[in-house]
């Protein structure tokens, strides 16, 4: 008799495995705009990679493994700290603009809602990934972007990630641009940046009809960027992309004005969060990122009792014996 319960636990526990194994995840019902940004963030990264052999950028294999396009060099005269360059290669996933599709819906975001992003240029493939998901909503994004970079981000000193996006805006690859940008780096004005190459960029760049911040006092500086922001209306959204002079205050300020707050900082975490892998590779198949959360808890909690049940059942036998 207790032979014969054992059995049929045993084919209890193996029935519900591969039930849980097996049972059908639901896409989330914003799969197909999760779909569109994903493949739109592809194009923009291809068409930068294009871009900058165009202009006789060399792609370091050793860095860009996946020769995204979207990492840099290790120290140039705009690289303004330290980088991991880990990751760096998980941020050029085109997953992220994925991950910012379903965030924004999260947040129940509709067309026209207003997104504040603050980015500096560490992570051009966020960037990237941001400006697809606010395009494929219709989103208004109120970017401003610091052009210095930590390592191996968008620090290429000819290719700038400002004038990347101008220059997919040029091409009318994207909706949402940069509204104003700011050095970046010391004093949020390039202070450590090699003169020159500070005094080249500069002049590139002074025909693009974006708003230029440089204001030397932090505070005034600070207050000036908020007052930029405000000027489009209240956003439903505020986001912060890297580490630049400003995000924490920023981020503590738009917290306490009960609008959500988004930072995107610890790279690779957030991509195991979610199912992204962290190579920067897309995989062959949708990751969990797609799928809603399902109810395997409910069948390992039953499993779990079962092994429990049966580990005392057992120790009850050989005492008995």
């Amino acid at each position: 008799m207790r032979k014969n319960k054992l059995c049929l636990s045993s084919l209890v526990i193996l029935i519900l495995f591969f039930t849980a194994e097996n049972i059908k995840r639901d896409k989330h019902s914003y799969y197909n705009e999760m779909k569109k940004a994903q493949k739109k963030m592809t194009i923009l990264s291809k068409e930068v990679l294009k871009e900058k052999k165009n202009r006789g950028i060399e792609i370091d294999r050793k860095i860009d493994l996946n020769r995204s396009g979207l990492l840099g060099e290790e120290f140039t005269g705009i690289t303004t700290t330290l980088g991991d360059l880990d990751s760096k290669r998980a941020s050029t996933n085109p997953d992220f603009a994925a991950y910012f599709v379903k965030k924004f819906k999260e947040k129940n975001l509709e067309k026209g809602d207003l997104v504040y992003v603050n980015m500096s240029s560490s992570f051009p493939g966020l960037n990237l990934s941001i400006i697809s998901a606010l395009d494929i909503l219709e989103l208004d994004g109120i970017i401003v972007n610091s052009i210095g970079s930590s390592m191996y981000g968008a620090n290429n000193e000819e290719f700038t990630f400002l004038e990347m996006g101008h220059f997919l805006k040029e091409k009318k690859m994207i909706q949402n641009e940069i509204k104003a940008y700011s050095l970046g780096g010391d004093g949020d004005l390039g202070k450590n940046f090699d003169e020159d190459i500070k005094i080249e960029i500069e002049k590139r760049i002074e025909d693009f009809k974006i708003e230029k911040i440089k204001i030397e006092d932090f505070k005034l500086n600070l207050e000036n960027r908020i007052k930029f922001y405000n000027s489009f209306g209240r956003a439903k959204y505020f986001v912060n992309i890297g580490g630049n002079f400003f995000h924490a205050q920023l981020e503590t300020y738009y917290k306490n004005k009960n609008i959500p707050v988004l930072s995107m900082l610890n790279i690779k975490q957030i991509a195991s969060d979610n199912g992204i892998s962290i190579d920067g590779k897309l995989l062959e198949k949708d990751s969990g990122l797609y799928y809603k959360k399902d109810n395997k808890i409910i069948y390992w909690t039953i499993i779990l009792i079962f092994f429990g049940y049966l580990y005392f059942r057992s120790k009850k036998i050989i005492k008995f014996f």
